[in-house]
């Protein structure tokens, strides 16, 4: 069922709902006023045919019966409610002693209570001869119980006429709400579809830049501007995908060649030397190495960021001593930590913040001078390391935290070239900044490569 169908029928529903509950409570408060005027009518008639003070003088001398009672004369005419209204007096023994009109109204077990005093007045609808009635039963004292009728076919015919008129006008709204309903879904929907063709093109030939640009204000307008916005992240993502796969290739290209160029003199394995067996296996084994090193890089870019590792608290001072201490074992330069007195302790993924400070001090111990001093400053929720190396221009900066970027000065090194970029990518993922700067020197220059954590509320 399409979304057009189901807006018209929940509008239809409504108005139904909404219509048969004003019908209802119209019809009922019609029906209400119009039973009131009549019972106000019969009781002022009540009233005026309690028993006179003048004796009543029989009309015929017929002998009364229940279905033919003696007729009396009454000290008033007739008129404007007795024209269609039948009035009898009922004597304490249940018989019919006086009538006005010319049938007899049924006379039920509460009528003779009421006449022998038991109960004073009792008002209700009833149906008889094929018509019918609203009858209301009081108690007089002179004639025992007066009980006068009036026939309500004219109201029972216009509360049908309500009725059916009601009925009409609950369908007929009905029908136009659904109407309208599937009008405005119509309209409301043609963005929509062109937003889902425009989806769809785009999944079907994987073209990620063909939704259009909606300026709408509305809801709508929103969904496709996120749609949009989604796009263009993925377009980000497979042009960053299709660079990685491009880098990776001429990076592993350079390995790979000294791999073949190795396993081609081992070929001729009985020709060489000892020293020379002993250099190839070496390069073998570092070659090696750095493919399984730029390997794991690569996977670790590949899933940052989509991992389930939950945040903690910890102290940022306590995990980078711990990782300085590791390095210093193995670390041709000397590694000095510095702490400031301001709180460290940070609410974040710990084994991601771990990856990247052990790939700042990686990168700092790969690259700056043997015998020299790597300063390793905690401030705060700042992390950052300082090391000798060459001034680097404003912009190689730039490009310092890009995949597989090296300056000039470090395309001698080894390494993959992914270091900074994990690092960037960790701390971006949960919400921090990366940053480098040149830091002068009295005797050079130094570089300083650090990451900020995002403020918490610990």
């Amino acid at each position: 069922m399409s979304l057009r169908v189901r807006l018209a029928l929940v509008l239809a529903l409504f108005a139904a709902l909404t219509g048969a509950v004003v019908a209802t409570v119209a019809y009922a408060t019609t029906a209400r006023q119009l039973m009131s005027s009549v019972d106000a009518s019969l009781r002022s008639s009540a009233v005026a045919l309690r028993a006179p003070t003048q004796p009543l003088r029989p009309i015929a001398t017929t002998t009364p019966t229940k279905q033919h009672p003696r007729r009396f004369a009454r000290p008033f005419r007739p008129g404007g409610l007795f024209q269609l209204a039948i009035a009898q007096t009922i004597s304490a023994s249940g018989t019919l002693t006086q009538l006005v009109g010319t049938t007899a109204l049924p006379v039920e077990k509460r009528d003779r209570e009421i006449a022998n005093g038991l109960a004073t007045r009792w008002l209700r609808t009833q149906r008889f001869d094929g018509s019918s009635y609203r009858i209301l039963t009081i108690r007089d004292r002179g004639y025992g119980a007066i009980e006068i009728g009036r026939n309500i076919n004219d109201v029972m015919r216009s509360l049908a006429v309500l009725r059916r008129r009601f009925i009409l006008l609950v369908l007929a709204a009905a029908i136009a709400a659904a109407a309208i309903g599937y009008a405005a879904a119509m309209v409301l929907g043609r963005p929509i579809l062109r937003l889902a063709r425009a989806v769809a093109k785009a999944g079907a030939n994987n073209v990620l830049d063909v939704l259009p640009d909606d300026q709408r204000g509305d809801e709508i307008g929103v969904l496709a501007r996120s749609f949009r916005k989604t796009f263009e992240a993925l377009r980000r993502s497979q042009a960053q995908q299709r660079q990685l796969i491009q880098d990776a290739s001429h990076e592993l290209r350079t390995p790979l060649t000294s791999l073949r160029t190795n396993i081609d003199l081992l070929q001729r394995y009985e020709a060489l030397a000892e020293p020379d067996r002993s250099h190839i296996l070496a390069d073998l084994q570092t070659e090696a190495r750095e493919l399984t090193d730029l390997l794991d890089e690569l996977v670790v870019l590949a899933i940052e960021g989509q991992t389930d590792e939950v945040e903690s608290s910890f102290d940022l001072r306590v995990v980078a001593q711990d990782l300085v201490t590791r390095f210093k074992g193995r670390a041709s330069q000397t590694l000095e930590i510095s702490v400031s007195s301001e709180p460290t302790m940070v609410v974040a993924p710990q084994r991601s913040v771990e990856r990247a400070i052990n790939n700042l001090l990686d990168n700092a111990v790969k690259f700056a001078p043997s015998g020299s001093i790597i300063a390793i400053t905690v401030t705060g929720k700042s992390f950052e390391v300082t090391n000798e190396a060459e001034f680097i221009e404003d912009s190689d900066l730039e490009h310092l935290f890009e995949r597989f970027y090296r300056t000039a000065s470090a395309r001698s090194f080894r390494g993959s070239g992914l270091g900074l970029a994990i690092v960037k990518d960790t701390i971006t993922a949960i919400g921090g900044v990366t940053y480098a700067h040149n830091s002068p020197t009295a005797s050079g220059n130094s570089i300083t490569i650090g990451f900020r954590l995002p403020e918490t509320n610990l």
